[in-house]
């Protein structure tokens, strides 16, 4: 049985919110896609990770990534780099704000993770971001903060958050191609869907059990597409 290492932030770790709180879901798409394919996963994701952090858990682990018998590396990384102190917005929604990772620190540092373990002789493969929901994730950072200051940062418009989003989404394809590793895209088989916010959690963040299904069945899709055998 082949074993593959991943490295990514809460949404490779399968945490799902559920009734105000968050756990790791018993049939995320990672437990779903080792029954299909017959593999193990070494889940080294992180709840919260961005790309630095997750930079520093990999330099722990390679040797653990040398063990793995199998030539794939799972990488999932940008929903974390891409948010905000929402509560230093609140307080202060006049100043210039950064995201946790700027773009272009965020494409920097995950081209030196995918060439760093492209020179160890093993593949690198990127999986995009699902989609969120601006408005449910605006009532979730927003609790117990002035609201109406994070509101006019944004100038008044939520969409900021799912246009900010999907940019450093647009950076995960556009590095998979710069350095010739594959990419699979979790993204679109939410979009296909004519509500896809059924898909995720309360949050409108994290996928649910279901969202977990969906990018399962896309991992799948794309691996039979790519004939890819185990």
């Amino acid at each position: 049985m082949e074993t593959f290492a991943a490295f990514g932030d809460s949404v490779l770790k399968g945490v799902i919110y559920e009734d105000e709180h968050y756990h790791v879901s018993e049939t995320s798409f990672q437990k779903i896609c080792e029954d299909s394919f017959g593999i193990v996963v070494e889940n080294r994701a992180r709840f919260g990770s961005t790309i630095t952090k997750g930079e520093q858990v990999l330099e722990r682990s390679l040797d653990k990534i040398r063990e793995c018998s199998g030539q794939y590396v799972i990488l999932e990384f940008g929903g974390n780099d891409c948010d905000f102190n929402w509560k230093e917005i609140a307080e202060d929604p006049d100043r210039e704000h950064l995201p946790f990772n700027t773009i272009a620190d965020f494409v920097s540092t995950y081209t030196n993770i995918i060439k760093e373990i492209k020179d160890m002789g093993k593949i690198p493969v990127l999986l995009s971001l699902p989609p969120i929901d601006s408005t449910r994730y605006f009532a979730h950072i927003s609790r117990g903060l002035n609201a109406e200051n994070i509101m006019k940062w944004m100038r008044n418009d939520k969409q900021f958050m799912t246009n900010w989003h999907e940019r450093y989404n647009i950076e995960v394809f556009k590095m998979a191609i710069a350095n010739e590793v594959p990419v699979i895209d979790i993204t679109s088989i939410f979009l296909e869907e004519k509500d896809y916010s059924r898909y995720l959690c309360a949050d409108g963040i994290h996928p649910n059990d279901e969202g977990h299904k969906l990018i399962a069945k896309a991992i799948q899709e794309d691996v039979k597409r790519r004939e890819i055998v185990f």
